[in-house]
């Protein structure tokens, strides 16, 4: 069998950072060779699974799609691959913005922190997608009912959260609460790895704004 990769010390770095100040001199100093450390190094997977997940649900390439911390654009890479042309996103980053804006991808990019309120108007995206955002207590639960506020009703949040945040952070239950209040119904929830051949550690997220 082949040996399950182990985060590098660059993932260390970045699990380890504790502030928004910190966070953002850790990007600016990887921002030119974060693909590299994670696709080439670690063989990061989960950009492409959680995208290939959210097309199965969303199958019209014209629907308004907006990417919860977007880094270099690792997560929509995919999905405009296969089309989706509509693509927005967010980070706190403006170093890490700045290269997923060199992708060509996206439509319109924003520096901004995604636990305060997003400057985007009610009901206006078909999907949200995020990958990587919800691990290592960087952001908690608290930006999915602002995510679910910007998805049109029927629209769907394709997101990743690290197994050992699900529970200690409270992503389990506050995904029950916005299903009890049918704010939002699971289509699909799936512990799987972020790494090619790694152990699975991250929770695959589908959920569907109600209508």
């Amino acid at each position: 069998m082949p040996t399950p990769i182990t985060p590098s010390a660059f993932v260390k770095e970045a699990y380890s950072l504790e502030d928004e100040g910190s966070m953002v001199d850790f990007y600016k100093k990887w921002a030119a060779d974060y693909d590299h450390e994670m696709l080439d190094q670690l063989g990061y997977s989960a950009p492409t699974q959680i995208a290939r997940l959210l097309s199965e649900q969303v199958t019209d390439t014209r629907s308004q799609v907006f990417d919860i911390g977007c880094g270099t654009g690792l997560t929509c890479v995919f999905l405009a691959e296969k089309g989706y042309a509509n693509l927005d996103g967010i980070d706190l980053s403006a170093d890490m913005v700045g290269v997923a804006g060199e992708r060509g991808i996206y439509r319109e990019l924003l520096v901004g922190d995604v636990n305060l309120a997003l400057p985007l108007e009610d009901a206006s995206y078909d999907a949200a997608i995020s990958s990587g955002t919800f691990t290592h207590g960087h952001v908690g639960p608290g930006p999915l009912s602002e995510i679910f506020r910007i998805l049109k009703p029927g629209g769907i949040l394709a997101c990743t959260v690290h197994q050992g945040l699900w529970e200690s952070m409270g992503f389990r239950a506050s995904f029950e609460a916005l299903v009890n209040q049918q704010i939002a119904q699971q289509v699909s929830l799936e512990l799987d790895s972020y790494y090619k051949n790694g152990p699975s550690e991250g929770w695959f997220c589908i959920y569907r704004k109600s209508t």
